[in-house]
């Protein structure tokens, strides 16, 4: 376990400006702006009463700004395994970390980990701090605009609270969703380096054109494999549940909203696909275990 911790803390070491620096600087940018919004005065009611009553803009402005921030943790994630498999190769390893007893499969697998734990801790930290800063634009947004008065404090807290508890469950049920797909670039990753980005997109591609060219197949548009992909990156069937929440005049409840969110999911899908992830990450460890030098 404390082979398995120091190794976690390594990637966090070495991939610390995705997830650490990069949303600071995000937020001071997001910050600037709104800022500047205020400042130079683009606020205001400007001839329209906004539909939302003010607790509702509020939970908006959360969902909104948790919404960036799980769009940005995917995205830093695929880049992040489309390196993080290749970068550590055991002739390329820095200090002491090239000797702990470990096995290869450990190594990919702390990687997983930390993709699945201390990095999307950082992005729900960020989303703390993007809901003060929204919280301040929205007060300002309420002041300006004819609405009802601010709600209280602690009814404010509550919503907070309601979101973050909903963001929690939200991206671990996500990250264990798109698990497969971080294992396939992870792979790529492992045996092409950096060009598992162009691969990880270019070998479906392939195969799906060779697929249409050899069978003709009259089944899906682009193909069995291309429309099986598609529908395999939607994580949740949504059906404008959240459009529903913001004009719905009942408080964003998390547990209910979870609730929908765990029966839109394929959990034959979804078990399927962290076997598969493990069976891709085993691959991966035994081809650096046979076939990178020492």
């Amino acid at each position: 376990m404390k082979a398995i911790t120091a190794l976690i803390r390594r990637e966090f070491l070495e991939h610390r400006g995705a997830f650490f620096y990069a949303p600071i600087v995000i937020l001071g940018v997001f910050t600037l702006v709104m800022v500047s919004a205020i400042g130079f005065d683009k606020v205001g009611p400007r001839g329209f009463t906004m539909p939302l009553s003010s607790l509702k803009l509020f939970e908006a402005a959360y969902l909104f700004t948790s919404a960036l921030w799980f769009a940005y943790l995917l995205v830093a994630l695929f880049f992040y395994f489309a390196d993080a498999f290749n970068a550590d190769r055991r002739n390329n390893s820095m200090l002491f970390w090239k000797s702990m007893p470990v096995s290869d499969f450990k190594v990919l697998g702390s990687k997983m980990l930390a993709g699945g734990t201390i990095f999307p801790a950082l992005i729900l930290g960020a989303i703390v701090v993007g809901m003060l800063i929204a919280t301040g634009f929205a007060t300002i947004v309420v002041i300006k605009v004819p609405l009802p008065a601010l709600p209280d404090p602690g009814v404010l807290l509550g919503a907070a609270a309601q979101v973050l508890l909903f963001d929690l469950g939200f991206i671990l049920l996500g990250l264990l969703w798109y698990a497969p797909f971080f294992a396939w670039v992870g792979l790529l990753s492992t045996l092409a380096g950096r060009w598992s980005i162009p691969l990880a997109f270019l070998i479906p591609g392939v195969i799906s054109l060779l697929e249409n060219m050899i069978f003709n197949l009259d089944g899906p548009r682009h193909g069995y494999v291309l429309g099986y992909l598609r529908s395999r990156l939607e994580f949740i069937h949504h059906d404008g549940m959240f459009e529903a929440h913001l004009f719905s005049p009942k408080p964003f409840d998390a547990l209910s909203q979870l609730a929908t969110v765990l029966a839109g999911i394929d959990w034959t899908q979804m078990i399927g696909g962290l076997v598969v992830a493990t069976i891709l990450v085993w691959l991966a460890s035994e081809y650096r275990r046979r076939f990178v030098a020492a």
